[in-house]
């Protein structure tokens, strides 16, 4: 996790990559929210002490050296509660950390985000997060769509991000913690989108 607290240094992901290597592990995932560089988005993780290109680029080819795929691990819904500290990104957000689905711009930035990471990992996957948007579809989307069940929101969502993926050449794997909390949620239909 290169997104709470403090960033790990190139250095130490290097060396931690040798230590699970030597446990027998063949992938590293590297989770990192808004720290780490997107091109053509100057304020996405700024003032966070995030990756450059080049230095996942780096890391990407030493942990390939070792035989350790080094796999990104993004967030392209929830968790970037950082970024509507820059007015850039203010109207980029439904409600608390969650990006306003539907809104061209997300998805311009997005886009922008895979295009960085199919440029710096050697592998295809991308882990693309989409967990504990609890609020998705409650703020500003609310505003402008009037009430809808948050499930379609989210497939809905999904759908466009796996377009992106397919246009940058990535597999995307993902947390479906919110797949089963609104299906469990009676004010989205309850039990009819389980299956």
């Amino acid at each position: 996790d290169c997104s709470r607290n403090a960033v790990m240094k190139p250095e130490m992901v290097k060396e931690f990559a040798g230590i699970i290597k030597n446990m027998g592990y063949t992938g590293l995932m590297l989770y990192t929210e808004d720290t780490y560089e997107v091109e053509n988005e100057p304020y996405f993780g700024y003032m966070r002490g995030g990756y450059t290109m080049a230095e996942l680029k780096d890391m990407d080819a030493y942990c390939g050296s070792i035989g350790i795929e080094l796999i990104p691990c993004i967030q392209v819904l929830a968790h970037l509660g950082h970024l509507p500290r820059w007015e850039d990104y203010y109207l980029h957000m439904d409600a608390a950390d969650v990006l306003l689905v539907g809104d061209e711009r997300v998805y311009t930035l997005i886009d922008n985000m895979l295009s960085t990471v199919a440029k710096c990992y050697t592998t295809r996957k991308v882990h693309i997060g989409m967990d504990e948007a609890f609020y998705l579809g409650v703020g500003k989307y609310l505003h402008q769509h009037g009430y809808r069940n948050r499930s379609d929101i989210l497939v809905e969502h999904l759908n466009r991000v796996k377009a992106l993926t397919d246009k940058h050449g990535l597999q995307p794997m993902m947390w479906s913690d919110m797949f089963f909390h609104l299906a469990e949620d009676p004010t989205d239909g309850g039990e009819k989108h389980i299956s």
